[in-house]
């Protein structure tokens, strides 16, 4: 997902609820500093004023469209009031979830971002390595790094340290303290404390990285391998459970087809369900669980 930015739509929604949000604001400051670690540009005011009214658009749209619906289901004019609670209570609750998804949308994001920054980590820190040993100047390095946006969210680290640098004109050694604290990333911040720490007692920069990046790489070959063990365990395990588990349903339920008389109809229909709903979803869920612990992106 990309992430949030003022736009028309934010704008509308702080002027809209500039005062409810204000109010909100003492109860959400454990989410501030995860705006600035997700790279939500955004303040705070303005996210929890975006999220109320999405909230409220929610519900606003909902009430009517599941009113009508069970009002259709039900009919008559027990119909309609059974769809106006309906509709009232569904979209108190989906409004309430909207809520939450702004809520926790911000640490997903820093889970997300961490992931990438870790996985391109140990090939970025080799190329800061390589140029220190042509005697580039350190800001330019970052400058540099920036330019390559194959090394993903290490990339937009770097462009937000050489933005300090050239546009807010502060020196290396603060800007790098500056982005240890916002980043989201341990091993990051680590890299930017240890480059701190070579720069401020003049220390050899191009070996440090070098060293630096060696263990990273180690680190990234280590999970690989821990990667291909766990991987070749759910390729196992989706074989049995899915695989095989959705061929023995099949033939277990044509079975209980003709033992049980006049049951056709509903056999058919869970053979239906079971392959063109549950096996998907099986597959999906597999698919989404082994690309979360990947170490590749």
């Amino acid at each position: 997902m990309r992430a949030l930015k003022s736009s028309f739509y934010t704008k509308f929604a702080y002027k809209t609820t500039k005062g409810i949000s204000e109010k909100l604001v003492p109860l959400f400051q454990d989410i501030k500093e995860e705006l600035k670690q997700a790279d939500i540009k955004l303040s705070l005011i303005e996210y929890i004023s975006t999220a109320i009214v999405s909230s409220a658009f929610s519900f606003v749209v909902l009430v009517p469209i599941i009113s009508v619906i069970v009002g259709i289901i039900v009919g008559g004019l027990s119909g309609i009031i059974s769809g106006l609670i309906a509709g009232l209570f569904i979209s108190i609750v989906l409004a309430s979830l909207t809520f939450m998804g702004f809520y926790i949308y911000p640490s997903l994001k820093i889970s997300n971002r961490r992931k990438k920054i870790d996985n391109s980590l140990p090939f970025a820190t080799m190329y800061l390595s390589t140029l220190a040993g042509t005697g580039t100047p350190p800001a330019a390095i970052f400058n540099l790094l920036a330019q390559f946006e194959q090394y993903g969210e290490v990339s937009k680290e770097c462009k937000r340290i050489s933005r300090d640098i050239t546009s807010f004109g502060e020196d290396i050694n603060t800007a790098l303290k500056r982005a240890a604290q916002r980043t989201p990333s341990i091993k990051f911040r680590e890299l930017l404390w240890g480059i701190h720490n070579i720069l401020s007692s003049g220390g050899n920069l191009r070996d440090f990285l070098y060293e630096h990046s060696r263990n990273l790489m180690n680190g990234y070959m280590r999970d690989l391998e821990k990667f291909s063990r766990t991987l070749s365990l759910f390729v196992e395990i989706y074989i049995t459970l899915v695989i095989v588990g959705s061929v023995f349903m099949m033939v277990l339920s044509a079975i209980m087809g003709t033992m049980v008389l006049g049951s056709y109809a509903t056999i058919l229909s869970i053979q239906l369900v079971g392959i063109f709903i549950l096996l998907p979803l099986a597959s999906l869920m597999f698919i989404l669980l082994v690309k979360s612990i990947s170490p590749v992106d």
